[in-house]
């Protein structure tokens, strides 16, 4: 008897050994620019747990960091058409597919983080009653990885006029470039995977990002100054194709939607205490930090003069309007 009760028991564990593991219902490939040191990829790792969390494994989650995919505008173009998934991208690299999430841009809409954060939750549901039209995508949460700063080669920027003649990227939407020519500049847009050997090779001067993305992209080899013109706030949606989302059974739907929420709110934890971090470490290794700049309210008087110039940018004067009260409520609610 012992011995037939041991035979049958090194027979079940051979068979569950053989048998495969049960495949995933639906592959979710979620492509994102930054590199495996950035919260941005910290943050999508948090998703694609929670995504086969909720899903009970239905959803196998499949991350590209790197821009392996394509750039972020490439592989937005994919969303809309349901052959790629998901994607986690600077919502300036959004806004040329999908005008309405403009309204984020909005120089100085925010003066704080938690300012944002109230914003962009806020925003997050009458953005999907547009992205859909407009993109062929949807937003699942938002990420942010902290206010973008000024990096520079060339000196120190205290003021308007220390701006002058610097050869500065950004990104390719219009809101940035329309406010950096407010600002005195003939700004350079440039596709993200360019950034940084432009800067090695003099092509431009400088870039504005993130502390984190200065750390983790290693500007501070080809950079020296940092100056806070916290202007905007880098926030990244979680988006998802909409083809895919709509192919999906309601239960899934909703554990996407619960998962990018929470990613969100771990990501921006990891944000806050990296960027302190990254902080401390630049000045390491040898920037020289700046904080905000002696004249920052001409600075903020002359983008913020553009507002009613960006509606078209944006998805027109009502949906400025409508986006504009939804922000200032939940701020004034938090």
């Amino acid at each position: 008897m012992k011995l037939f009760t041991k035979t049958l028991t090194t027979a079940a564990i051979a068979l569950s050994v053989a048998l495969p593991v049960a495949a995933a219902d639906f592959t979710m490939r979620l492509s994102h620019g930054d590199n495996e040191n950035n919260p941005t990829h910290k943050g999508a790792l948090k998703f694609e747990e929670l995504v086969e969390k909720y899903s009970d494994g239905r959803i196998d989650v499949q991350i590209f960091p790197s821009n392996q995919l394509g750039s972020e505008q490439e592989v937005a173009q994919s969303l809309r058409m349901g052959s790629i998934e998901s994607e986690i991208l600077y919502t300036g690299n959004l806004v040329p597919l999908a005008p309405s999430v403009g309204v984020m841009m909005l120089p100085y809409a925010f003066t704080s983080n938690e300012d944002a954060h109230a914003a962009m939750d806020a925003l997050k549901e009458p953005l999907n009653e547009r992205l859909p039209g407009e993109a062929g995508v949807r937003v699942l949460g938002y990420f942010e990885k902290g206010f973008r700063v000024l990096t520079n080669g060339e000196r120190e920027v205290k003021t308007l006029e220390d701006l002058q003649g610097l050869k500065v990227r950004v990104s390719k939407n219009n809101i940035a470039i329309e406010t950096f020519k407010s600002w005195g500049l003939d700004p350079i847009p440039m596709a993200w995977a360019e950034v940084f050997p432009a800067l090695q090779q003099g092509v431009i001067d400088g870039q504005e990002n993130p502390y984190t993305t200065a750390i983790s992209s290693k500007f501070y080899e080809v950079q020296k100054y940092i100056t806070e013109v916290h202007y905007l706030i880098w926030s990244g949606p979680i988006i998802v194709s909409e083809r895919f989302y709509q192919g999906l059974p309601e239960d899934l739907q909703a554990a996407l939607n619960k998962a990018g929420e929470e990613a969100a709110m771990y990501e921006r934890e990891v944000s806050a205490a990296e960027t302190e971090a990254a902080k401390v470490k630049l000045v390491e290794l040898g920037m020289t930090l700046s904080g905000a700049p002696e004249d920052e309210a001409k600075w903020q008087e002359a983008a913020k003069a553009l507002w009613p110039s960006f509606a078209a940018d944006i998805g027109g004067a009502e949906w400025l309007e409508e986006a504009t009260e939804i922000m200032n409520a939940a701020i004034a609610a938090k």
